[in-house]
């Protein structure tokens, strides 16, 4: 019986550890992906945004997830619980984190050179409406929401909720921004892409 306890001890604190370190884990993929790009962005590109580039939207993720994730989001009014999460549950939660972070990060790739860390137009830009931009129009956000979202499910804090609050706050005044950018670039062709693709969450919203 007391082998019975002690495995199961065993496996609580394995448990206990497992989660919130992968969770970590895979935003840090994340986060090292997205400072590669600016950096890449900034080897490559003189202009004058480019400093503004770093200290774009990315980064305002960043510091959402590391209230999210580090010591500050356990103390206080953020650390407290309103989900106290199963097992299977936080499994879910890290399927939905691993599944946005790396649509956020396929959708990247995919915009290529017209990728830019702030709301703005390149050279010669196109309009990319193949891969994850076929079904909806800001797959990056997408992917960062649908990751934040699987995070509270892990994590199950007051200070999760914040930061899917504050985040949400601003994939919506960057969509706008963008959506304006386009639309005075594009024109019509624009105008047909966003009526038969959603912003943020397919066939939704």
């Amino acid at each position: 019986m007391f082998q019975i306890s002690a495995s199961k001890s065993i496996g609580l604190n394995v448990a206990f550890y497992f989660f919130p370190t992968a969770l970590s884990l895979l935003w840090l993929a994340w986060a090292g992906y997205w400072i590669a790009s600016v950096a890449y962005e900034a080897s490559t590109n003189k202009a004058k945004e480019t400093e503004r580039r770093v200290g774009g939207t990315g980064f305002l993720f960043l510091i959402l997830l590391f209230v999210m994730l580090s010591p500050f989001g356990e103390r206080g009014l953020l650390g407290w619980q309103y989900l106290f999460p199963p097992e299977a549950l936080k499994v879910i939660g890290l399927i939905t984190v691993t599944a946005g972070v790396t649509l956020a990060i396929w959708a990247r790739r995919h915009l290529g050179s017209n990728w830019s860390g702030v709301p703005s137009l390149k050279k010669d830009h196109e309009l990319i409406t193949s891969g994850p931009y076929s079904t909806v129009r800001h797959p990056i956000y997408t992917g960062i929401m649908f990751g934040m979202v699987g995070s509270t499910l892990v994590l199950g804090t007051i200070g999760s909720l914040v930061v899917i609050f504050l985040a949400a706050l601003v994939v919506a005044v960057r969509v706008k921004q963008e959506e304006g950018l386009m639309m005075s670039e594009f024109g019509n062709a624009y105008s047909d892409y966003r009526k038969r693709t959603k912003a943020i969450v397919p066939w939704l919203l």
